[in-house]
């Protein structure tokens, strides 16, 4: 560090520092670093430093239960999806085959009131099971298990399209390769959360996202020319301003070991991305 001053580069400050003490014990610093110049001649170094071993053993256990909550999270969506589609649709869709059964036998004899009536069941039979199967699919998306994140992807920008009116496109950099199943589920619900920002806030007319695949890693970024935001300083600050979804945004790429940056200029869109090391 001191080097790095005398040499005039520019220097982070306050900066981190191991230092065991003389019972052995580790203890972590942030240390601040100043020349000490006296007729415009270094005559030495001032450090001011103070022991934040605490306050860091407080954030690990902190991410440590914040990572435990979404495991959990994930886990509980799992268990509904499934007994949505398991439990609760097949049922109604029985019902509905009895109901289309009904209007259509030729055996059965119905006032035209009533048939009109049992039709009306029917419709909303159908349109019930249509949101179960929306619901699970939001929950825990099959494709993503069945077909892997690339598809899960295309699937989620054609539902954009399709149902918000908005220009999304999918794009692929690099050799495809498969990845371990919670980096591709938290990459999609990083994407997920990301898409949601856009249709509630952004007021975008298009969206891009892109995959890369890298040697040792893959980095994802998702890009639209909305109307922007201002950033906080620090992308830790963003629970203060109220922005949770980019919060738990930041929460899921550490929980992968990944990093996640934003950018964002008023009128001219945002881009998130992600980097997660393999």
């Amino acid at each position: 560090m001191e080097e790095t001053l005398l040499d005039g580069e520019s220097l982070e400050q306050p900066y981190k520092q191991r230092l065991v003490r003389k019972d052995g014990v580790t203890r972590t610093m942030k240390i601040v670093t100043s020349l000490v110049i006296i007729d415009e001649e270094v005559k030495g170094f001032q450090h001011i430093a103070r022991d934040v071993t605490e306050e860091i053993q407080l954030q690990e256990n902190m991410r440590s239960y914040s990572q435990f909550c979404l495991r959990a999270q994930e886990r509980e969506r799992e268990r509904i999806a499934l007994e949505l589609h398991d439990d609760v649709v097949p049922p109604l869709l029985l019902l509905s085959q009895r109901l289309d059964t009904i209007t259509l036998s030729p055996r059965t004899k119905l006032s035209r009131s009533l048939k009109k009536e049992v039709e009306e069941l029917h419709i909303l039979t159908n349109e019930a099971i249509g949101r179960l199967r929306r619901c699970a699919q939001d929950l825990r998306p099959r494709i993503l298990d069945d077909l892997g994140l690339i598809a899960a992807l295309e699937w989620m920008a054609d539902d954009l399209t399709k149902k918000q009116g908005i220009d999304a496109h999918v794009k692929v950099v690099g050799t495809e390769r498969a990845l371990p199943d919670e980096i591709q589920l938290l990459l999609f619900r990083i994407v997920q959360e990301a898409l949601s920002n856009i249709i509630r806030h952004a007021e975008a007319s298009s969206v891009w996202i892109t995959m890369e695949f890298g040697d040792d890693k893959v980095i994802l970024t998702v890009k639209d020319n909305g109307k922007g935001f201002e950033l906080p300083q620090k992308v830790g600050d963003l629970v203060g301003t109220g922005k949770l979804g980019l919060a738990g945004m930041q929460e899921r790429a550490q929980l992968i070991g990944g990093r996640l940056t934003l950018q964002s200029e008023l009128d001219k869109g945002t881009t998130i991305t992600v980097e997660v090391p393999i």
